[in-house]
């Protein structure tokens, strides 16, 4: 019932902007209205709860997943997964996409011209008027979708989020794939109904999804020893999204340890050959390196430390204001974003060089680290913090279900990046739930579970000696 309600007022509430800003409407970012707002934050945050719920029921049942096939699998889903297809997107990001899609058709650099500066019959519902953010694989997609925007915007907009949910179920695909038997049929189910993958990279087609699906695709071509497709994946999430940048030392640390300098050699020439090539086509000038950063929400905070104190102390400049000027505040909260930017470099260091001494040779423990060093980030040092950053790590999740903390505290901040739209425009409320309960979630499940013992995972494959990149070059 929550699922089909939120399906139906998502597609009635986008149908209606579109064609209101059209007519010359005010445009809004998200909501028209407080009672929509209600109406659909309340309705998804009460279906992740419910979500949470069925999730513990299906963890701890006797019923035998397992031995489901993947087209089975996708026959139960699939009301939830066409229902999040047939939903519009909550947000106008898909617009800004489809935007960068028509710039590309006319030849225009979307790296080195800001959106606002050209005009295209999008230009109405696009919000951000700076250069684009997405790498080249992004821009294909982008591309490919806005050829259908002749037909109709909302045909090229369901075109670029079809391939969204083709992405989505890929993604649960190789989940299947990857785990082991006992596990698969469940876990699977789990992720391809989630709410929050539902909402953000079905529902509002987020690039998220992009990051998702390198992910998988890098777990299960390293577990298989096929290192060449494993660094295509790292490189097509980059060009996709650039947080995938952040994992590529564990990826080195994991050569080295093995002594397979010659593996990380050839990558490293490889990546520079791909950065020559990006430099000599469509990123020519340091200001298109610098677009995909996303320099746009400098100095902005969102749902994150940054932006609770950021609210501290407006307080402090509303109720005693000579003792702090709005300059003086700016510099205050860049010196901290600085701050929690090195505290996180500086944890990501002892990450992997603690690493040495835990390493057991296993796929899983990669990418639990990999997961940890994401989660940091996005907690800790992210001081812009949108509801769908935490979809990725719901893919780390699935990927490693033996890590208990690692499950839990994603699940409490997927169910408070949930919690966000209700919350609307209230900055200082928004920022404590968004960290504090996953915080709070993994404070507590690190000393409960901790306690407890941990039967040994099932490894979908262990790791097998590497062999030498110039014996599959010839």
């Amino acid at each position: 019932m929550l699922t089909t309600f939120l399906s139906v007022v998502l597609l009635y509430l986008g149908v209606d902007k579109f064609y209101y800003v059209l007519a010359g409407g005010r445009k809004f970012a998200t909501f028209p209205d407080l009672r929509t707002q209600l109406a659909v934050g309340g309705s998804y945050l009460l279906l992740s709860i419910v979500y949470l719920f069925w999730l513990a029921n299906l963890l701890s049942s006797s019923w035998l997943h397992s031995t489901w096939s993947f087209r089975t699998i996708l026959l139960k889903t699939s009301f939830f997964w066409i229902a999040a297809f047939i939903a519009y997107p909550l947000g106008n990001d898909t617009y800004l996409y489809l935007h960068a899609g028509l710039m590309n058709l006319s030849g225009v650099n979307p790296y080195l011209t800001r959106a606002a500066s050209y005009v295209t019959e999008l230009s109405p519902y696009v919000d951000w008027g700076q250069t684009s953010t997405y790498g080249l694989v992004s821009q294909v997609l982008f591309t490919v979708s806005a050829l259908f925007v002749t037909i109709h915007p909302i045909v090229a907009l369901h075109v670029f989020k079809l391939i969204c949910l083709a992405l989505h179920l890929f993604n649960g695909y190789v989940i299947w794939r990857w785990l082991p038997i006992p596990e698969r049929g469940r876990i699977t189910i789990a992720y391809l109904l989630h709410p929050l993958l539902l909402m953000e990279q079905v529902s509002s087609a987020h690039v998220d999804i992009l990051v998702s699906t390198s992910l998988v695709l890098f777990a299960i071509s390293f577990t298989r020893q096929r290192f060449w497709l494993a660094f295509g994946a790292l490189w097509g999430g980059v060009l996709g999204k650039t947080l995938p940048i952040i994992w590529a030392p564990w990826v080195a640390v994991t050569l080295l340890r093995q002594g397979q300098w010659k593996w990380l050699m050839t990558m490293i020439a490889a990546s520079g050959a791909i950065m020559v090539g990006l430099a000599l086509t469509v990123m020519p000038e340091l200001a298109a390196w610098k677009s995909i950063l996303n320099p746009g929400v400098a100095g902005q905070y969102q749902s994150s430390l940054m932006s609770i104190a950021k609210f501290a102390l407006d307080l402090v400049r509303i109720f005693t204001p000579g003792n702090l000027s709005l300059i003086e505040q700016r510099q205050i909260l860049t010196t901290l974003s600085n701050l929690a930017l090195v505290g996180f470099l500086c944890f990501y260091a002892w990450q992997l060089w603690r690493s040495d001494k835990r390493w057991n040779n296993t796929p899983q423990m990669l990418l639990e680290d990999m997961g940890w060093t994401t989660m940091v980030l996005f907690l800790f040092a992210t001081a812009w913090l949108m509801p769908w950053y935490c979809s990725i790590l719901i893919t780390f999740a699935a990927l490693i279900p033996q890590s208990r903390i690692f499950g839990l505290t994603t699940l409490a901040f997927a169910l408070s990046s949930s919690a966000q739209y209700l919350l609307g425009t209230n900055s200082s409320t928004k920022s404590v739930v968004s960290i504090g309960i996953p915080v709070l979630t993994l404070i507590i499940s690190s000393i409960v579970l901790r306690s407890q013992p941990t039967p040994p995972p099932e490894s979908p494959e262990e790791l097998k000696p590497l062999p030498d990149p110039t014996a599959e070059l010839n």
